[in-house]
């Protein structure tokens, strides 16, 4: 999300300079998202938004003022980090308490402070107390105190501490939040330990199997993707493809006659939609349906699949149409080891891709594997650099655009 912020004069450099933002899901044991973390970064470094006022006074304006809440959100509460002396320099951040849940770091707070979270908290404002490691010698429990909420990075305390790091605000009657989640295994581990939220790379990542091949659930899927995805297919071909399976044709159907699409008419058959939008058009949308229509999928998997393959297309730059085909394909199939819970190599066996393709979902090897380890650094808030030129885009102006295609695309096929 590209965000222009004025140029620093000691820095010899001119024009507006980039500032980047990625949301990380919060999701509840279900995987239901109950809010994004926002995170900030970009080619110009403003200070530590977590101890700076002045930086999280630009990121925060220009997040909520310029991108808006809405397209970083959506509905739900954005969850973003606090200078602690930005609230008491400043005060209350440009957002309603109900939209979004304040980050406070762990550390020995003055009196000052703890009198302004006060009247947050009694405004109606969520305070969340950021990276508790247990450490009662800092003094924190009067902070924690006034937060409804602790986040735990998991991945930097052993397992067997985590008791004694949970005991304070399991007491105080906190909602946990286990952050930096790995996998699976940690996130059942989490459970156990008694986190009610997570957030971490466990999302988009298969569940542990004990044996090789996919659930019978998702077999038929992976069957028709198949066939949608083999080679140059023919007008006629796809049309058999899509109308053998019923809920294919009616949920393609619904979704082309959608405001997305928006037809001159209503399109009553899969023959009309193939002669309107083009057998490109139609089989992207057919294998997006599949991949969507894959039982017990979080709606955050789909969308983030959606969002890497609309980035990806859009960071190959004006180039032919297969190349941003293809880019668009690597981007939505990188998730589909989580969607289909088999290691990738499994599911590309089953699928008719190329050498060139596979060697980017498997090892992010070759122009195109580069691209998407990229775009999957940006998205974990690694922030990375692509050469720019007249036809790629940056990073943050495709994050965000893809962002809010994704979003849209995804209540569209729902």
């Amino acid at each position: 999300m590209a965000i222009s912020v004025p140029a620093d004069p000691a820095s010899g450099r001119s024009g507006p300079q980039e500032v980047a933002v990625v949301r990380h899901p919060i999701a509840d044991a279900r995987n239901i998202v109950v809010g994004y973390e926002l995170r900030f970064g970009g080619s110009i470094d403003l200070g530590d938004p977590a101890m700076d006022a002045k930086a999280t006074s630009a990121l925060l304006v220009e997040a909520f003022g310029d991108i808006g809440l809405e397209t970083l959100a959506g509905r739900h509460p954005a969850w973003v980090t606090i200078a602690r002396n930005f609230l008491v320099e400043i005060g209350p951040p440009p957002v309603r308490p109900d939209r979004a849940v304040l980050q406070i770091k762990a550390y020995h707070a003055r009196e000052d402070l703890l009198q302004i979270l006060q009247r947050l908290s009694r405004s109606g404002y969520t305070i969340a107390l950021d990276e508790w490691e247990g450490d009662l010698g800092a003094n924190v429990e009067e902070l924690m105190s006034l937060c409804s909420i602790v986040r735990v990075d998991v991945s930097r305390i052993p397992a067997a501490e985590l008791p004694r790091v949970l005991r304070v605000p399991k007491m105080q009657g906190a909602l946990l939040v286990a952050t930096e989640v790995g996998d699976h295994a940690a996130f059942l581990r989490c459970q156990e330990l008694g986190f009610t939220y997570f957030q971490g790379e466990y999302f988009a990542q298969p569940r542990t199997f004990k044996h090789r091949g996919v659930a019978t659930a998702g077999l038929g899927s992976l069957r028709r993707l198949n066939k949608l995805t083999s080679g140059d297919i023919s007008f006629e071909d796809l049309e058999r493809i899509i109308s053998s399976d019923v809920g294919l044709s009616l949920k393609l159907l619904r979704y082309v006659n959608s405001a997305f699409f928006s037809l001159p008419r209503n399109v009553s058959s899969v023959h009309e939609a193939l002669s309107l939008l083009g057998v490109r058009t139609v089989r992207r949308w057919a294998t997006v349906m599949v991949l969507a229509s894959i039982p017990d999928v979080p709606d955050e998997l789909v969308s983030l699949g959606l969002r890497r393959a609309h980035m990806c297309e859009i960071l190959v730059g004006h180039t032919t149409t297969e190349e941003r085909e293809m880019m668009f394909t690597i981007g939505l199939f990188s998730v589909a080891d989580a969607l289909l819970d088999m290691p990738m190599a499994d599911v590309l066996e089953s699928l008719p891709f190329t050498e060139e393709l596979q060697a980017a979902l498997l090892r992010r090897e070759g122009p195109k594997g580069e691209l998407l380890a990229a775009v999957t650094a940006y998205e974990r808030g690694e922030f990375p650099t692509l050469p720019t030129s007249d036809t790629r885009p940056t990073l943050a102006g495709a994050y965000r655009a893809a962002l809010e295609w994704a979003d849209e695309t995804g209540r569209a096929i729902a």
